[in-house]
């Protein structure tokens, strides 16, 4: 992405020179698990385990990423089911909340399983104090933020269209190891003449 600006500050710098490691967009590859409450989920998760092989293939959508038979590991602090979804049972992956779009918080059956490209990177350094900064995509002449913050979990989806990326804050969960370029605190709290964290 060409560096974060407008047309006052023509000289800033990349956000990749800031931030230097990014993770691409989540890519969810089928709708049902995706949902404006927790209850539409849970209910969509027991018509599929309740369904006969015939029926899970059509309500799965499968694609080249995941079908009834793709093995899938747990995503990093969720509890999810590890046989293929042919042999799916029991209750329903707690849902959690996900920023589907600018404004627009949704709940997601977190299971590898359903999600095409799910990005365990980004369920790995999930926590309380973690945020996200979602690069929108480079369109040229569009008007609109080319980054949004977030302290949810983002899919990453850009309005524009274009892949965009994710820049987690912190690389660990618990808000350590902050995902700065080296120096760059220590070079901004001798420039303000006080510390200088990266929030």
């Amino acid at each position: 992405m060409p560096g974060v600006t407008n047309d006052g500050l023509p000289h800033a710098l990349p956000l990749a020179d800031l931030m230097p490691w990014s993770v691409a967009p989540l890519r969810l590859g089928r709708s049902w698990p995706l949902a404006p409450d927790a209850a539409s989920l849970k209910a969509r998760w027991e018509r599929f385990v309740r369904a006969g092989e015939e029926e899970r293939a059509a309500l799965l959508e499968p694609s080249r990423s995941r079908t009834l038979h793709s093995p899938a590991a747990q995503l990093p602090g969720r509890r999810t089911g590890t046989e293929p979804l042919a042999r799916a049972a029991g209750p329903c992956p707690e849902p959690v909340r996900l920023l589907h779009a600018p404004f627009d918080e949704q709940w997601l059956i977190p299971d590898q399983r359903l999600l095409d490209a799910a990005r365990p990177e980004l369920w790995r350094v999930a926590g309380e104090r973690q945020l996200y900064l979602v690069e929108q995509g480079h369109v040229p002449d569009a008007g609109g933020p080319a980054v949004l913050a977030s302290a949810v979990l983002p899919e990453g989806r850009s309005p524009a269209g274009r892949p965009g990326r994710i820049r987690p804050l912190y690389r660990r969960p618990d808000g350590t190891e902050p995902n700065v370029a080296p120096g760059l605190l220590t070079h901004l709290s001798g420039t303000y003449g006080e510390q200088v964290g990266a929030e």
